[in-house]
């Protein structure tokens, strides 16, 4: 009996098993087709399993780029009926991957209305500013800083882009603070300074000076000039006060010495610098100054001036009037009177010097002219008694003296040089009478 009836119920269970599959092939199933922007991607089972593979794909994506995004393209997911559906999760996974874009919030630096850099948060924008502004302040203990401001118009905005153009905090202070250097060239114009060719080609003085091999300020007309502008994105301004202790240069008094015979210059007192503490205020812009301001002065040592007795010169010959030649050593390169092209004549001599040996006045008297020309290049008059006055030419530099000032014989009044129409570092001397030029070797024996 018992085995009659077990064998009823697995009779009755491979029917209803049977019945089961009959109605599934017969009846069709809910699943969800998955599209993205109207293309068919694939079947799922569920809506759950839908919103964990869009969820995963956008997170996957979050993490490569690292920040919060947006996906461009639209998916759906749509209920459809189907007889023996067939499952594709690993294909709806790779669709979306392959075809979704994105797009992020991003702030943008925005200099003078132009963006310079993207980034990926308003207060990264911020840090790698205040950085750039950080990088060009003064530590040292003598500075102080007053303020500290940027050049250009710069705003930080929201916009939305794609996670490529984001750029990491480092890569951007870079940009700012490096930018690219600019290699150009400036030829001398008559009229032209060092401090003004300076500040309008944006070039600090002390770089034009290095890049030119310059000591001083003495440019000629026709002379290039190597440049370097900063091409930097950003320009930095800051304002200090800098307190400094300088040397404060003895001054020379020359006295004509009463022994007249041939030689050297002689110390009759040594000079001492004296000392003085300077506070200056000082601009800057990215790290290089551009001017500066004494604001206060202390002196805390007061220099000693060096009395120096005047030789007469000892070359080409000993002096037989009032001139004493004024350099020594050298040779005669170009006579009085030789004639010169357009059919002029020389009106004095040339003497080769090394560039920066010492001019003395030829003999006491008056400072007329302290200035520049196109063929003296820079030149001093002297005017003496009897209607006598010297000329010095093609100068590399002028003494402390001023026009009007007293000068005596043998006082150095500046340095050799190569301004103006010259051909090589020497000195023309002239000497005339009542404005007409007479030959200098007449005061001199032979």
């Amino acid at each position: 009996m018992a085995k009659k009836i077990l064998c009823t119920g697995a009779i009755v269970l491979v029917a209803a098993f049977f019945c089961v599959a009959a109605c599934t092939l017969i009846t069709p199933q809910w699943v969800y087709q998955v599209s993205i922007q109207g293309e068919t991607l694939g079947l799922v089972e569920d809506l759950d399993e839908y919103i964990t593979i869009v969820e995963g794909v956008q997170a996957r994506a979050e993490a490569q780029w690292q920040c919060d995004l947006i996906m461009n393209e639209q998916t759906a997911a749509a209920r459809v009926r189907m007889w023996s559906p067939r499952f594709s999760s690993p294909a709806v996974t790779a669709g979306i991957e392959d075809t979704a874009t994105y797009k992020t919030k991003g702030w943008a630096i925005v200099i003078n209305g132009e963006i310079a850099a993207i980034v990926d948060t308003e207060q990264t924008a911020r840090d790698v500013l205040e950085e750039v502004k950080a990088h060009y302040i003064n530590e040292k203990k003598n500075c102080s800083l007053l303020s500290v401001c940027l050049r250009e118009d710069v705003s930080i905005k929201s916009i939305a882009v794609t996670p490529e153009v984001l750029k990491e905090k480092e890569e951007v202070f870079s940009m700012l603070v490096c930018g690219q250097a600019e290699n150009k060239t400036y030829v001398v114009k008559r009229g032209d300074t060092l401090s003004g060719i300076s500040r309008s080609q944006n070039v600090p003085l002390s770089a034009l000076r290095e890049a030119n091999g310059l000591k001083g300020d003495i440019i000629q007309v026709g002379q290039v000039l190597n440049l370097q502008s900063s091409k930097a994105l950003l320009h930095v301004e800051t304002v200090e006060e800098v307190t400094v202790t300088e040397t404060i240069p003895y001054a020379v008094k020359y006295k004509v010495n009463p022994d007249s015979s041939v030689r050297p210059d002689t110390v009759a007192v040594a000079g001492i610098n004296g000392l003085r503490t300077v506070t200056y205020k000082v601009v800057r812009v990215n790290g290089q100054e551009i001017r500066r301001q004494r604001i206060k002065s202390t002196v805390t040592k007061e220099p000693q001036t060096k009395v120096v007795l005047t030789g007469i010169g000892y070359w080409p010959a000993r002096p037989k009037g009032m001139f004493r030649f004024p350099v020594n050593g050298g040779r005669i390169s170009s006579y009085f009177g030789v004639p010169r092209p357009g059919g002029r004549r020389h009106t004095g001599i040339d003497v080769p010097r090394p560039r920066g040996t010492p001019v003395y006045a030829a003999a006491s008297g008056t400072v007329t002219t302290k200035s520049r020309s196109s063929s003296y290049g820079l030149y001093i008059i002297i005017q003496h008694s009897n209607g006598y006055s010297t000329r010095y030419a093609h100068l590399s530099s002028f003494a402390d003296i001023r026009v009007g000032s007293t000068v005596v014989r043998g006082q150095i009044i500046g340095r050799v040089g190569n301004t103006g129409n010259s051909t090589g570092s020497h000195l023309h001397w002239e000497v005339r009478r009542y404005g007409e030029p007479v030959n200098p070797l007449n005061f001199f024996g032979n």
